[in-house]
């Protein structure tokens, strides 16, 4: 049985690999895709979309710590649900990240846009293409589209994510054998929050240290009472 109070520590972890992360945790953590890298480094602006869970939030946290340690001027800022305007000051900033900025209403945006014709290098997570907004303002854009990133990828998400969490100085209990990120893949596609809930839940649920396979993933996936979120046909090894 495990430890009532540090249930992972057995597992050879700080806590479940695949809990909620915070800001801070998602721009240490996150794994930037080669297109992502190439466009930020181009100069100019750039638009991340992807429907919800594919990574749009954690790639402008990493994008900002990246800026930050490259001694950049830079601000993020999350627009929730019901806010249609962004609060943070642009004043002095050299680059601004703004998530889920298809939520800002007309007159925002074109506060938004002047800001970047004034020499501001916007950079946005957005469910709707704004190029049409950028090319009326006479500004490019580039746009980077998350959807499938591939299996390594995938692999190096996952290793980074059980690495982050590793007690100092031991080698995790768990691991995920090569089959497992094929069965993910298969499964989840490119959404990788409905991913992170179901291992959340395998994760959860283990006593003892083990190498995970597709096998025993299907089998917890089939038995478990908890909706997750399936993008393709039945997995065949």
């Amino acid at each position: 049985m495990r430890d009532p109070y540090f249930p992972f520590h057995a597992l050879g972890f700080r806590s479940n690999p695949f809990r909620a992360l915070t800001d801070e945790e998602w721009a240490a953590i996150v794994v930037l895709p080669e297109a992502v890298l190439q466009a930020a480094a181009s100069g100019g602006h750039l638009q991340v979309l992807g429907e919800m869970g594919r990574g749009k939030t954690s790639t402008l946290l990493g994008l900002a710590e990246q800026f930050r340690r490259d001694g950049r001027a830079v601000a993020y800022e999350y627009l929730p649900i019901g806010q249609d305007t962004f609060k943070l000051a642009l004043a002095g900033l050299e680059v601004f990240l703004l998530d889920e900025v298809q939520r800002l209403r007309p007159d925002e945006r074109r506060r938004l846009l002047a800001a970047a014709r004034g020499g501001l290098r916007l950079i946005v997570g957005s469910h709707e293409d704004l190029a049409p907004a950028f090319t009326g303002a006479g500004l490019a854009l580039s746009t980077v589209r998350l959807e499938t990133t591939g299996r390594v990828h995938l692999e190096t998400i996952l290793a980074r994510r059980l690495a982050y969490f590793a007690l100092p100085d031991r080698q995790p209990q768990v691991t995920l054998d090569p089959s497992a990120a094929k069965y993910l893949e298969a499964t989840f596609g490119s959404n990788l929050r409905a991913m992170e809930r179901f291992l959340y839940e395998v994760f959860q649920g283990l006593e003892a240290p083990v190498a995970l396979t597709a096998a025993q993933l299907q089998a917890l996936a089939t038995a478990s009472d908890k909706p997750f979120t399936v993008t393709s046909p039945p997995f065949q090894p």
